[in-house]
């Protein structure tokens, strides 16, 4: 079958082998945890050792099992954490060892799946329809600058079918029942309830520390005590113009399309500029009559000092992958814009000194020690409270006998977004409470709280109706993510991996992750 995907393509596979030759000079340069040894030898896995060339050859196939769209195959391999670095290093370790247990267990994908996965794969389809074109087309454009062939583009399908089997095996005997929906449909519940606060404030009050307490903090935590690394930047963003905001479907697509073309030539030129010696931020002014924006002291954040710099996160993140000062970006988009930046200097980062931390410091001592105090006292006071309901009183007389006033939440459904987001966090701190118990200490931003539920609406047969599909597809799809996590976890464990180089002998076996 995936002959019939390349039939009438052997003049430009010889294109594309020749290109590939040239391609495979060019060697990409990860940034993850693989790249911080020196020697060849990076990793041994089931005994046997893999070397840097090969590490670096998965990372570009996790780069192109993006492109291609295979965000479940990413995902179930871990790699679509928010960490870049973490994510790429599972995604590999992970399929080494799915590509290892697979066999063990049958899953042998064949070829005729491998072609009907790629000719559905979004990108290669126009209204719905493979298009031989675009395929030719996204191997001369994604696979051949990265070194990759058609051949190794269908090994990557095939490892996303591997895993796609293993976690229906893995996952088949799950089954959930009416209780556990029953259970979650209690966020469709509406409850009454009293809240008991206990205010961090009321305590912090009472705290003291002295110089030599946070010398003491400061000696004892200074290696965790650095500033962020900053960089200096320049930037330019093009917009969609207001009208063209208010855009819907196809439209709105097409004059974004039709921007981000202005934005490329825009970009050829500002770089032919500098090229010849000229600055980006005058190059911009002159070949796009745009207005460079300069930020400094910028954050992986987007933040600068803590403060909001006006920078997406997207495009601060691009500025920290540059390694070079003047070096551009490529083109982002974020929402309706498209923005390019460069560096301008780096501040990297450095040990900060008592001085500049000692307040902060300070600070977080007292928070330290006033929510000890407040843990103490409201441990005492739960513990009266729930004896004296023991003995028969009510809830509200006994939080009256240890001073402590109460609110009341009434009628609040957990899972209403409509609700504000601090009586959301105390209706949902009800889930696990039956009516008339008193459930345990909480953390809150202001201090700490506990919940006494009144009583929870039963929900109606229509409402029922209404939400028992959803939540067990749900909780069935939460079931199997953990089962499947659980042995990927202890595939990978027996896998005896250890990195080389300057951590050999450190075992990798624990870390399976996922994005679910």
């Amino acid at each position: 079958m995936l002959t019939v995907i390349r039939k009438n393509q052997q003049v430009l596979m010889l294109v594309i082998a020749i290109l590939t030759i040239f391609a495979f000079i060019w060697l990409y340069n990860p940034t993850d945890k693989f790249n911080k040894f020196g020697s060849n030898n990076v990793i041994s896995i089931y005994g046997r050792v893999v070397q840097r060339a090969e590490i670096d050859h998965q990372v570009r196939g996790y780069r192109l099992a993006l492109a291609l769209g295979l965000t479940d195959f990413v995902r179930d391999l871990g790699g679509m954490g928010e960490n870049e670095e973490a994510s790429v290093s599972d995604f590999i370790l992970n399929l080494f060892v799915i590509r290892n247990q697979a066999p063990a267990l049958g899953v042998h994908p064949s070829d005729d799946a491998v072609a009907n996965v790629i000719k559905g794969l979004p990108a290669l389809q126009t209204v719905g329809t493979f298009d031989p074109a675009k395929y030719a087309a996204f191997i001369q454009d994604q696979l051949a600058p990265n070194g990759f062939t058609e051949r190794q583009m269908e090994e990557i399908v095939r490892d996303s079918l591997r895993v796609a089997e293993l976690r229906r095996i893995i996952t088949s005997p799950v089954a959930i029942g009416e209780g556990q929906i029953r259970e979650a449909a209690r966020i469709y519940q509406p409850v009454t309830a009293q809240v008991v606060r206990f205010e961090r404030d009321d305590f912090s009050k009472n705290v003291k520390v002295s110089n030599e307490e946070v010398a003491a903090f400061y000696s004892k935590n200074k290696g965790g005590l650095l500033s962020p690394e900053t960089r200096d930047v320049t930037y330019v963003v093009f917009d969609l113009p207001d009208a063209q905001q208010k855009l819907t479907g196809k439209e709105k697509a097409a004059a974004q399309q039709k921007l981000a073309d202005q934005v490329e030539n825009s970009i050829k030129l500002i770089r032919g500029e500098i090229s010849k010696g000229s600055a980006f931020a005058k190059a911009a002014q002159q070949v796009a009559a745009l207005q460079p924006e300069k930020v400094t002291g910028l954050q992986r954040d987007g933040r600068v000092n803590g403060e909001e710099a006006g920078v997406p996160v997207s495009v601060a993140a691009a500025a920290f992958r540059l390694q070079k000062r003047g070096e551009l970006s490529d083109i982002i988009q974020d929402g309706d814009s498209f923005y390019v930046i460069s560096v301008d200097g780096v501040t990297p980062v450095h040990q900060l000194e008592l001085a500049e931390v000692s307040e902060k410091i300070t600070t977080l001592m007292k928070q330290q020690n006033a929510t000890k105090l407040l843990a103490e006292s409201a441990k005492k006071s739960l513990d009266k409270i729930r004896a004296d309901m023991a003995s028969g009183k009510s809830f509200t007389d006994a939080a009256k006998t240890v001073g402590l006033k109460t609110t009341i939440l009434e009628g609040i459904i957990p899972s209403d977004q409509k609700n504000p987001k601090d009586q959301q966090a105390l209706a949902y701190a009800t889930l696990g409470l039956k009516d008339g118990q008193l459930g345990s200490l909480q953390p809150a931003p202001w201090g700490a709280f506990a919940m006494y539920l009144e009583k929870r609406t039963p929900l109606t047969d229509a409402q029922w109706k209404e939400h028992q599909g959803a939540l067990s597809k749900t909780i069935l799809s939460n079931e199997q993510d953990l089962l499947y996590l659980d042995w990927l976890r202890s595939a990978r464990a027996s896998a005896q991996i250890k990195m080389l180089g300057r951590d050999a002998g450190k075992p990798q076996g624990g870390g399976a992750q996922s994005g679910s």
